[in-house]
């Protein structure tokens, strides 16, 4: 099921050898004296990676390490005597206390140190690592704020969980969280999910910077340099301008590091898949720089006939602080590789998947490759006045060089003696390159007895975009006895069109959070929007200035006790068409709005080691986009809809090593209005599951011969979901998939040395070998992957 390199196997006996060399060293300093203990923030979750010195009286420096992955370290070989102990991380204030080693013989000193975050909130979260417990965000109001204050539905996934899950894509990651439902609108080469019933059009951000790649393909989101994922329910539109209502999803990306880390992961997997990761960052050229260097590379097969992965991506980043008040910080990023697009298993008439073995691929074996290159440059800049008032920066350019050469797609179900129709899509070129610019100014201060955090910003944002494109028509083939390779007629390159399309965005917004008496939080915020949209493709030109009305939000919170939050809120959203959605008679589509009513309890349990949200709400949505039924190539506007539904969200620690996350989500989203002919009015919202939920926990071993073994087990789960479509154009049939549970393990083994961490470590998902399908569209459905085993060796020091 799954192979292991010999070259992987030396590397790991090597690795094994020359650290259990470094163990024996241990032992032998074990008789000297020692500095031993933990550091924790104020929730008691560890903090890895913190610069732990040891100086003697006169303040000469004696020793120094960082701690581990739990927070632990261990100074070893000091004489007896008085000395100053100082720990040290990014973001929280340093700390310094007198420590006496006492002689040998004596028992060694064991510290607990609590750090607390700095006094000035800066833009970048600080997440304890190793705990599943995230007490602020930033995504959700693009300031650091508790989640216990703030009147929105935030879900944090840690950086925690990502390793415990061994997470390779975003879909992955968003599973732990209600209402965020992975779908296959991208053909399995993008991030493509629905939050809350609606479709996000495959639309994310990155530390707040948007990442459209609904209109600029490329790779998905490489989760080598993710530090965390942030889900924000409801409509972002107030903070990010056009984005979808169900909620938003912002990545926090990997930053350079005050202190040196370093890295090595090689992850090996069923069906020939293979990944290796590298990081290192530390400081460079003295105090005011700082570096990281993440490279990735990986090549995998697939449980799906002709499909592949194979890319490298690298993301060198730079920090620059020349004072306390002042950080720039510039990052790079380079991918290149090959993707194939995957449309999945064809729907027989009586709408279901058609019954032959998952891995049967009906486009043809040299079809559906897509090359991609990738460039971007980023550049992120903050300055504080003094302690209340700090200013922002940031841009990003990039550009996508991502064609299709030859796509082959189903056109349709497959008829009774299972013969399928399908067309070929070509595109010999296809770019883009956006940039944006976003600036803001954050300020606290105290007026009629309230305190305020006050952001006031604008941003910037261009696309513009090229491709060529034809079309024609395949021979069919027959599901149940395919026969690859038959003649067909290609299409005539002088009848290829050429498209040229781009949007210019710009945005101002204003946002107040303040802190009323009686425990009451408020935060209201406006949003201001002009937008122009072209779109010359399919021979047509189409240009359109979009003025829409302000987009308010409002929230009010009230914590009769610190652990209880209760809130509700109201989000208006705007959001245009993403480019390439065009009608048949080739104009763009009118802009979407929406409109969201929200309540929920928050609460915090276990000396705030645990979190949990429940909310209600009901979101209604103007304007949708969807495929034309009649030419799945076209779009369309569906009219309105309205979704409603429950939500419940866990995550925290329950005791020292039982960790857990998860969710469950009800979903009521129907068609309110549809003016079409044939009309989807009143039926149930495509790929939507009524209900959904997920569960994952761990336990870490802490004590004994066997502290450092970690066990793992999850569950996923989905009711059915449907998809429509008319192929004569007069009524609509339905396209079912069943639901499904699925169960996955992991299982590590962690040894800690003097300066160095190994990790071996297990995962397997679809634990019993379960058949089931993620995701439908018209005439198409995605399975899941069979059950799937993934080792991997790490090594952190």
């Amino acid at each position: 099921m799954f192979r292991i390199g010999e070259r992987a196997i030396e590397f790991a006996i090597v690795l094994l050898v020359i650290l259990c060399g470094q163990g024996t060293n241990a032992q032998q300093e074990e008789r000297s004296g020692k500095i031993r203990g933990t550091v924790v923030d104020t929730t008691g979750s560890a903090i890895a990676n913190a610069i732990v010195r040891v100086s003697n009286m006169a303040g000469k420096p004696v020793a120094a390490t960082a701690t581990s992955g739990e927070g632990g370290f261990l100074i070893s070989g000091l004489p007896p005597a008085t000395y100053v102990l100082e720990v040290e991380i990014n973001n929280f204030e340093t700390t310094r206390q007198e420590v006496t080693v006492a002689a040998q013989g004596a028992s060694e000193a064991i510290l607990r140190i609590t750090l607390r975050v700095a006094t000035l909130q800066q833009s970048v979260s600080v997440t304890a690592s190793g705990t599943y417990a995230t007490p602020d965000s930033v995504g959700a109001v693009k300031i650091e704020m508790p989640i216990m204050e703030t009147p929105i539905s935030v879900v944090v996934v840690p950086k925690a969980v990502l390793a415990d899950q061994q997470v390779v894509a975003l879909d992955q990651a968003i599973q732990n969280v209600s209402g965020v439902i992975p779908n296959n609108d991208s053909y399995g080469t993008n991030d493509s999910f629905s939050i809350r019933g609606f479709d996000a059009q495959e639309m994310t951000y990155e530390d707040g910077l948007r990442l459209d790649q609904y209109s600029n393909a490329g790779f998905p989101i490489d989760m080598a340099n993710v530090e965390r994922v942030e889900v924000m329910k409801g409509p972002a539109s107030v903070m990010y301008g056009q984005a979808e209502p169900g909620g938003a999803v912002n990545i926090v990306t990997n930053k350079p590091l005050d202190s040196p880390y370093y890295l090595l992961q090689q992850q090996f997997g069923s069906y020939g898949f293979y990944r290796t990761n590298l990081d290192a960052t530390g400081p460079l050229l003295g105090k005011h720089f700082s570096y990281r260097i993440p490279l990735n590379y990986e090549n995998s097969g697939s449980f799906r006939d002709f499909v592949y992965t194979n890319w490298f991506s690298m993301f060198p980043s730079l920090a620059w602080r020349p004072n306390d008040a002042t950080q720039v910080v510039a990052t790079f990023h380079y991918a290149a590789g090959t993707m194939v697009l995957d449309n999945g298993i064809p729907f027989l008439s009586d709408g279901m998947p058609a019954n032959i073995p998952m891995s049967r691929n009906l486009a043809e074996p040299n079809t559906n490759r897509t090359p991609v290159t990738e460039y971007s440059g980023k550049v992120n800049g903050s300055h504080d006045f003094n302690r209340n008032w700090q200013l922002r920066i940031a841009f990003k350019s990039q550009y996508i060089d991502n064609p299709s050469p030859n796509t082959v797609f189903y056109a349709g179900d497959a008829d009774a003696n299972g013969d399928l129709q399908r067309f070929g899509f070509t595109e010999n070129y296809f770019y883009h390159l956006t940039n944006q610019v976003v600036a803001d100014v954050v300020g606290k201060f105290s007026g009629l007895g309230m305190k305020h955090t006050l952001l006031a910003g604008l941003d910037w944002y261009a696309q513009d975009g090229h491709y060529d494109a034809n079309i024609y028509f395949p021979s069919s083939i027959n599901i149940f006895d395919p026969i690859y390779g038959q003649p067909y007629t290609p299409s005539d390159p002088a009848e290829d069109f050429q498209v040229h399309n781009g949007q210019t965005a710009y945005g101002t917004y204003v946002q107040d959070h303040v802190a009323l008496p009686k425990n009451f939080h408020l935060l209201a915020g406006v949003r201001f929007n002009w937008v122009n949209t072209f779109n010359n493709g399919y021979g047509q030109a189409t240009s359109v200035s979009d003025r829409p009305s302000p987009t308010p939000r409002v929230g009010l919170l009230w914590q009769p006790k610190t652990q209880w939050s209760v809130y509700g809120s109201f989000s208006d959203n705007y959001g245009a068409t993403p480019l390439g959605s065009l009608t048949p008679d080739g104009k763009t589509l009118p802009p979407e709005s929406a409109q969201q009513y929200e309540a929920g309890v928050k609460s915090e349990w276990l000396q705030k080691r645990l979190v949990t949200t429940a909310s209600i709400y009901q979101i209604t949505k103007k304007n949708i986009p969807g495929a034309d039924p009649t030419n799945p190539a076209y779009s369309i506007a569906i009219g309105e809809a309205r979704s409603r539904g429950f939500e419940l969200d866990a995550s925290g620690q329950i005791s020292s090593g039982w960790k857990i996350i998860g969710g469950y989500s009800y979903i009521d989203a129907i068609i309110t209005k549809d003016d079409n002919t044939p009309s989807l009015q009143g039926l149930h919202f495509p790929d939507a599951p009524y209900d959904s939920g997920s569960v994952w926990a761990v336990y870490e071993m802490q004590r004994g011969s066997v502290r450092g073994l970690k066990l793992g087990a999850g569950l996923d789960s989905r009711t059915g979901q449907a998809a429509y479509e008319s192929p004569g154009g007069v009524t609509y049939v339905t396209d079912r998939i069943p639901g499904f549970v699925t169960t996955k393990m992991m299982a590590s083994y962690s040894r800690q040395f003097e300066k160095a961490k190994l990790t071996a470590q297990l995962n397997i998902n679809n634990l019993f070998d379960r058949r089931y399908f993620l995701s439908v569209n018209p005439s198409q459905a995605m399975p899941g992957a069979p059950i799937t085993v993934l080792p991997q060796l790490r090594l952190e020091f």
